[in-house]
């Protein structure tokens, strides 16, 4: 391979670099965005989850507390019975 090949050596030749380089920027930036896409894709599911949550009723909120709270209660006192 001569050096020579390497070096265009009219403006169609310019031309063709140019276009390759804009279709490898092109493939490159579509890759960076599919891969963002599938990160923030994550992320909201993510936070869909939060909500969903967050909209449970104040009533299965405070049964949830209860329930480690009297579970909590309970470990005391047997840690109480053991002493």
């Amino acid at each position: 391979m001569d050096i020579k090949n390497l070096i265009p050596n009219s403006t169609s030749d310019y031309g063709a670099i140019v276009f390759w380089v804009i279709i490898i920027i092109l493939v490159i930036s579509a890759i960076i965005v599919y891969l963002y896409y599938r990160k923030m894709s994550k992320k909201v599911a993510k936070h869909l989850n939060t909500i969903d949550q967050m909209k449970k009723s104040k009533e299965e909120r405070v049964k949830e507390l209860v329930e480690v709270k009297d579970k909590v209660e309970k470990m005391i006192e047997e840690e109480k019975n053991k002493l």
